[in-house]
Formats: C-alpha cells, sequence, structure tokens
C-alpha cells in the first residue's frame, strides 16, 4: 500500500472567527509525517500560519463567504468558470504532484476540485463541519456523497443526522461504508484552564469586574448562530434571574456595514439591555474570553461540532448550549454542561442561571471540562486516527 500524499482544499470565508478553518489547521499540523500541500483562495494569517506545516498554492475560489452578498447571476457565471478552472489546475497538481488523496474542506473546496482529482486518480475526502440546511440541496449532497471516497463528519451524532438526511442513498452498503467521523483538535498548548489569581488578571484585563457574573457567547454574528432571537427572547429573561451578569458577545460584529449586526445592536437598544450586553467584535484572544467568563453558551439554529464548546470546554469554562448536533453528544454523555431544548427561551434562561448561581455545578463543568478535552480531542491520539482514515482510503 502506498504512503498518502495529500492536497488540503480549504475555502476561506473571510470571517475571523472560523472554526472550520482552525480544525483542519490543527489536523495538518497533527500529521507531520505525511507529505501534504494546502490549496486556498486568500492571503490571510490563517494562510501564513497553514505555511508552517505545508506549501501553501492560492487559487480564484469565487464562492460566496461570510456577510457577502453578491449578483446570482454575475456570482453563478464566475462560480461556474472558476471551477471549471479549478478542476483542471487539480487534475495537474494532482498529477505532478503524486497525490493520491484530495482532501476537500467543505462543499465549495470539493465542487472546485473533485473531478479533476478523480480523473487523475487520486481518492477524495469531503470533510463536512455542519448539518444539513433545513430546505437545503439533498440533491447536491446526495450527488457529493456518491462521488466521494469518504465522508468525513465531526461526531456520531453527526453522521448519524446526515445518514437521515441523505436516505436512501445512504442506506447502500458502498455509500454506507463512506461514513466515518472524527472529533476535531483543540491545541491544549493555547486553551488550557488557570487558576482563580490568573483568572482575575485576565479579567481586569478584558474590562470584567472582578464579581461580575461575565457570561460569554463567541461566534461571528450571522443568522445561523441566532444572536438575535437570543437578545430579544432568552437575555429580557436572564436579566430578571441574574440582573448583575453581562453577556460579552465576541466574534465579528460589523453592524456598519451587516444588516444582523445592526439588527441585534438596535435590538439591545429597544430593550433596554445596554448595560447589560457588550459587543467587543472580533478578538484573537478567544482562548482568554473563555477562560475569564464565568460561563459560555450557545444558542445556534445548526452545528456540526461546536467549536466554541469544544474550546471553552478545555479552558475550563462552563458550558450551556441548546440541543444543535453533538451537544448532548458532549455535554450529556460526558458530564460536563448542559444541553436544553432548542428554540425554548424559557429552558436556556433557567439553564444560564442555575449554572450562574450554583458555584458547585460551575466548579464541577469547570474540573470535567479540560479532562474531557484531553480524552476526544488531543492532537496526538486524533493525528493516529486520521493516519489511519488516509490508509482506509487507500486500502
Amino acid at each position: 500500500m502506498s504512503e498518502p500524499r495529500v492536497l488540503f482544499v480549504i475555502h476561506q470565508i473571510g470571517s475571523g472567527a472560523d472554526g472550520g478553518i482552525r480544525s483542519i489547521g490543527e489536523m495538518i499540523s497533527a500529521v507531520p509525517d505525511v507529505a501534504k500541500w494546502v490549496v486556498t483562495n486568500a492571503e490571510s494569517g490563517v494562510t501564513e500560519s497553514l505555511r508552517k506545516d505545508a506549501p501553501v498554492m492560492i487559487w480564484d475560489m469565487p464562492e460566496a463567504g461570510y456577510n457577502q452578498s453578491k449578483s446570482k447571476i454575475a456570482y453563478r457565471i464566475g462560480q461556474v468558470r472558476a471551477r471549471l478552472a479549478n478542476n483542471i489546475r487539480a487534475w495537474r497538481t494532482v498529477k505532478k504532484l503524486g497525490i493520491n488523496i484530495l482532501h476537500a474542506n467543505d462543499h465549495r473546496a470539493f465542487w472546485n476540485t473533485m473531478f479533476g482529482a478523480k480523473l487523475a486518480g487520486a481518492k477524495v475526502i469531503l470533510n463536512v463541519r455542519d448539518t444539513m440546511i433545513e430546505g437545503g440541496n439533498v440533491k447536491m449532497w446526495k450527488g457529493a456523497l456518491a462521488r466521494c471516497d469518504r465522508f468525513l463528519v465531526l461526531s456520531q451524532e453527526m453522521l448519524d443526522a446526515w445518514k437521515r438526511d441523505l436516505a436512501p442513498e445512504s442506506e447502500g452498503p458502498a455509500a454506507a461504508g463512506k461514513f466515518a467521523f472524527l472529533y476535531s483538535i483543540v491545541d491544549r498548548t493555547r486553551f488550557f484552564p488557570v487558576d482563580a489569581a490568573a483568572k482575575r488578571a485576565l479579567r481586569g484585563e478584558l474590562g470584567i469586574e472582578d464579581a461580575q457574573p461575565a457570561l460569554a457567547y463567541v461566534g461571528r454574528f450571522e443568522p445561523k448562530k441566532a444572536q438575535l432571537a437570543l437578545i430579544r427572547e432568552v437575555l429580557p429573561r436572564v436579566a430578571e434571574d441574574v440582573p448583575e451578569a453581562i453577556t460579552y458577545f465576541v466574534g465579528d460584529f460589523e453592524p456598519e456595514r451587516d444588516a444582523y449586526a445592526s439588527a441585534c445592536a438596535d435590538a439591545v437598544e429597544a430593550l433596554g439591555l445596554g448595560d447589560r450586553v457588550r459587543f467587543m467584535g472580533y478578538s484573537p484572544r478567544t482562548a482568554d474570553w473563555y477562560r475569564a467568563a464565568d460561563l459560555v453558551y450557545l444558542a445556534s439554529e445548526r452545528e456540526g461540532l461546536a467549536r466554541c464548546m469544544i474550546e471553552s470546554l478545555a479552558c475550563g469554562a462552563p458550558f450551556v448550549s441548546v440541543d444543535v448536533c453533538s451537544a448532548r453528544e458532549i455535554l450529556e454523555k460526558h458530564d460536563c454542561g448542559l444541553a436544553v431544548p432548542q428554540h425554548n427561551p424559557f429552558a436556556l434562561a433557567q439553564a444560564i442561571g442555575q449554572v450562574t448561581h450554583d458555584g458547585t455545578l460551575r466548579a464541577h463543568f469547570a474540573m470535567r471540562g479540560p479532562r474531557v478535552a484531553e480524552a476526544l480531542f488531543d492532537k496526538r491520539q486524533n493525528g493516529l486516527n486520521y493516519r489511519k482514515l488516509l490508509a482506509t482510503c487507500l486500502d
């Protein structure tokens, strides 16, 4: 059996807070013994980081990214032209470098390179990082399943959800054998807990008063992350239950050019929550926000394996989430946080209040989180698991 020679194709969406890019970067770093190259669509800090582990090529992929509005006709024409050109590039690159596995980090990267890679003889891994959008393009996803060699997701719960969504095509022996899951990696040299004194110092640096309950919501502002519904339906209840608590929104926030972010800011003002909410914008100090917070929580419409959840656990931050995909699998199964029913503002507000008021429960979750991160999201172990996945692709 030949050794893997992997071409990673990564589409950057232009967001500072992009968990999918961080996840694939960690996986690339976790297999130093594998010959690898990277294709991506932009020069950025992420690109510079990727260059530490592999040679990087920049290809034009004019796919819609974070917070972008495009003319539909012009966008589609440009998209088709770019995908054709990139598949030709993929064919040439696979042939030139002797690539035998192409790893596409999302469906945009997949359609830009899959046909060329397959024609050149490479196996193709489609790495799916989210669940199906309600009313999404099922036909497109079934086509992707038929053409890939591995349909790689981030948890058992996520794997089960995709099998249901792509039935009956997902149920045959050939298709079922394509499904695999690997937990993401959390770099525990960056995401780790600190003692009480260090936490107080961090809170001072971030402008958090020592005795003030600090709640963090980490993620870029977009409808998927559901900040607007959270502000309107949950935060007024939290303000009644824990009136001294402040929620710090940490993530891309551009109300001057983004209608959704602007609506969130307007809702805070209209509800009189200005003294209970802080919009911090994107921060490179995400790990410090986790460590400084008394509680991190999530109210998304959908997730695959929420990056903020697994990083929070590694930092010892108690976590509360609505039951998006993988939340119960991680939080409830491993007793390291709370998961409540989705679209139930009362349940989420009640769970936030419960953990905020209960110091014993917070201490228990703070103790459990880093242990769970070590067991499930370890770089060495998951690097070995990924190496095994590559081997099965070539076998």
